[in-house]
Parts: C-alpha cells; sequence; structure tokens
C-alpha cells in the first residue's frame, strides 16, 4: 500500500470521525440538559429559610477585637520661631513674636486591637522621633489654634498608621491606630 492508497483511506474516514464528534457532542448537551431541568432541583428560597441562615451567621461571629490605648509620655520640644531669628528686647510687641517658643505635648494612640500593642511598642522610638519632627516643624501660631493641634493629630496618625504598614502586613489592613489624644498640650 503506497502513501496515495492511505491518503485516500483517511479523507473517507474524516466525514465519519466529525459526524461521530458531533453525535458524543450533542448527546453530552442533551444530558446536561436533561440533568439541570427535570433530575436536578433547586432548593427553593424562602423567607424563613434566609432568615434561619443569617440568624446563624451573626450568632457565631468571630472573636472582637478589644481596643487598647498605648500612652506617651509628654515631651518638650523647641518650636520654630516667628520670625525665623528673633529680635532684640527693645520693649515693643515685636518681641514677643520673635521669642523662641517651644510646646510641652503627651498623647496616647488608641489601637483598634489590643492584642497588637507589641507592634506599636516595637515602633515607639520610631513614633517618637517623627512626632519630634512633625512638631518642631509647627509654628507657635500655628499650634495655638483649633486646626493647628487637629492637622498635628492627623499628621501623626497618617504617620503612624504607615509605619505600622510597613512594619506589620497583618496589623496595617484598616490602620491599626483608629484615633490619637493629646493629654497633655501646651504652647509656651
Amino acid at each position: 500500500m503506497g502513501t496515495a492508497d492511505k491518503l485516500k483511506g483517511a479523507i473517507n474516514k474524516g466525514p465519519l470521525i466529525v459526524v461521530i464528534l458531533n453525535v458524543v457532542v450533542a448527546l453530552g448537551a442533551a444530558g446536561v440538559l436533561f440533568y439541570t431541568k427535570l433530575i436536578y432541583k433547586r432548593p427553593a428560597i424562602t423567607e424563613h429559610g434566609e432568615r434561619t441562615r443569617l440568624a446563624s451567621i451573626h450568632a457565631s461571629p468571630g472573636p472582637l477585637a478589644t481596643p487598647a490605648t498605648i500612652t506617651f509620655e509628654p515631651v518638650i520640644v523647641n518650636i520654630e520661631p516667628v520670625p525665623q531669628q528673633p529680635r532684640a528686647a527693645d520693649g515693643t510687641s515685636q518681641q514677643i513674636e520673635g521669642k523662641l517658643h517651644y510646646s510641652t505635648v503627651g498623647f496616647a494612640l488608641e489601637i483598634r486591637d489590643g492584642s497588637k500593642k507589641e507592634v506599636i511598642e516595637t515602633l515607639r522610638p520610631i513614633i517618637m522621633d517623627k512626632f519630634i519632627s512633625l512638631l518642631g516643624r509647627k509654628g507657635f501660631k500655628e499650634l495655638t489654634t483649633v486646626q493647628g493641634r487637629y492637622l498635628l493629630r492627623t499628621q501623626l496618625l497618617e504617620s503612624v498608621n504607615q509605619l505600622v504598614a510597613k512594619a506589620s502586613e497583618e496589623a496595617a489592613r484598616d490602620g491599626l491606630v483608629t484615633n490619637i489624644y493629646f493629654t497633655q498640650f501646651i504652647v509656651q
């Protein structure tokens, strides 16, 4: 048998293979349709069934995280004088603006999960460094306003959550630190 005879045999079998393949695909589709429409019955969704399902979900929530507070001791920080170089004491009101100023500030961090306290404790020196740098760049007039204190609180909160995110991915999902409370705030 030559190659020409083999080629003719393969050509004659080609349509037969296509017909068999089409029959198998059609039988498979008919089987799936028969099973989904006649044999498989979806459970009916009822109000009672849904209430029972939702009650079981809410009845067994995971362990709730207990918030905690970490207190930082007050620190005394020199703040920017206004103007940058103090003026000589000449008895005018300008002397007060040019004085060197300092601030004494203590704060507490409220964290979402008390079991993550060790993350904050390991970052305590870095947090204090960030806080001192933030506070040192503030001016006297900025810290004596409500908006200035709120801005300082917000900046510190963002900095601490960024530090926590770098240190621990697990503690950083939604931001471990939820609030900052000033326990002492004196500007002189």
